[in-house]
């Protein structure tokens, strides 16, 4: 059974046209784009349809949409091919504000269509290996994670005009699915409460008052504290996908660069956590990939086609299995408003200098 795709977005889209060349089962017969001249270009180039029209592109011979436009566009495309009876696979994040969010899941439901979050970052091999170590009790009673994305993106916040982007013009809620999506993916929970606190704006660009940083604490329906930082603006290298982890049986931080690699420290297998003598150490975690996930060590060259390593191949094996009823969703339309809600209710958290602020569970909508 081979899915037949329309992409949204040629900028983003443009990846997972190169992923679905390694994945069984799966080709893009649409293209759909604004530009109406580039789209013509690139749906020539693959032998696919191009649209610059959103319902007649919804019309086109395709069983599901990648939705790969702008942010502010993701819920509204992805709730309207639902309604259309289109598949979605819908990059991050799911939606802008609690307006777009009943909408999403309101046509989710209605639908008898999959809905997918394609949070890429929950599909690293790190990540996995993570899970499965949590899974099989290794670190004990896991109370405590961190999640951070540092990226200077400011050049991406103006066109070639100097007009400001989406991104550029902010308040689109903390992009946190990338740090956040990964912690509940381990743990299994969703945030209950998050309170978040910024560094105010106009640093970097004068005029532009965005935050400069955002910093959530978080509790989870299971009493799990979580931290993330995100930072898009800050000058200094990129750090996108740092992850710590601990717990009552041991502990794990990624790299941070400069050489450094992930590490962990596990009770059952290490020196002892004491004060003083010989106590525990830092070990390396690329020896537990081989018991973990040899199956990410065996995955094809062509996997890492989508840019994220071999995150999007992964993804896009689930969302095949989802669609053709072989799996229940990984990343459904709940599980996205997990991930993504924390983010845009710790803008009213911010407006009170990090007053806890409830996050909304979608399945009680």
């Amino acid at each position: 059974m081979t899915i037949r795709f329309g992409v949204i977005g040629l900028r983003r889209g443009s990846s997972f046209v190169r992923v679905c060349r390694a994945a069984t089962g799966a080709t893009v017969t649409a293209l759909y784009d604004i530009d109406a001249a580039a789209v013509e270009t690139a749906a020539a180039e693959i032998g696919a349809q191009p649209f610059s029209h959103y319902e007649d592109f919804l019309n086109a011979n395709i069983d599901a949409v990648v939705v790969a436009s702008p942010l502010p566009f993701h819920a509204g495309q992805a709730a309207q091919a639902l309604r259309a009876g289109k598949h979605v696979l819908s990059e991050v994040t799911a939606c802008l504000d609690m307006d777009q969010a009943r909408e999403l899941v309101t046509a989710s439901r209605k639908s008898s269509a999959t809905y997918m979050m394609a949070e890429n970052y929950r599909y690293m091999d790190e990540v996995e290996l993570l899970k499965r170590l949590a899974d099989d009790s290794r670190f004990g009673d896991i109370y405590y994670l961190e999640g951070e994305y540092l990226h200077d993106c400011k050049d991406l916040w103006f066109d070639h005009d100097g007009n400001l982007t989406w991104r550029g013009r902010g308040q689109l809620g903390v992009y946190c699915t990338h740090s956040l999506g990964p912690l509940l993916y381990i743990t299994g929970e969703r945030v209950e409460t998050v309170s978040c606190v910024v560094v105010p704006g106009g640093k970097f660009i004068p005029d532009n008052h965005n935050p400069t940083m955002h910093l959530m604490q978080m509790v989870t329906d299971k009493g799990t504290v979580l931290r993330v930082r995100v930072d898009h603006v800050s000058p200094r290298p990129h750090q996108m996908a740092y992850y710590a982890v601990q717990g009552t049986q041991g502990a794990f931080e990624s790299w941070r660069g400069h050489g450094d690699t992930s590490k962990t420290w596990l009770a059952d297998e290490h020196e002892p956590s004491r004060v003083s003598g010989d106590g525990a150490q830092w070990h390396g975690t690329d020896r537990f990939a081989a018991r973990y996930i040899p199956e990410r060590i065996a995955a094809p060259p062509e996997a890492s086609f989508g840019g994220h390593g071999t995150s999007e191949y992964w993804l896009l094996r689930d969302f095949l299995a989802t669609v053709r009823g072989e799996m229940a969703c990984p990343i459904d339309v709940h599980r996205a408003m997990d991930y993504t809600l924390p983010g845009i209710v710790a803008l009213e958290s911010a407006l009170t200098n990090g007053t806890p602020v409830a996050v909304p569970d979608t399945r009680r909508f």
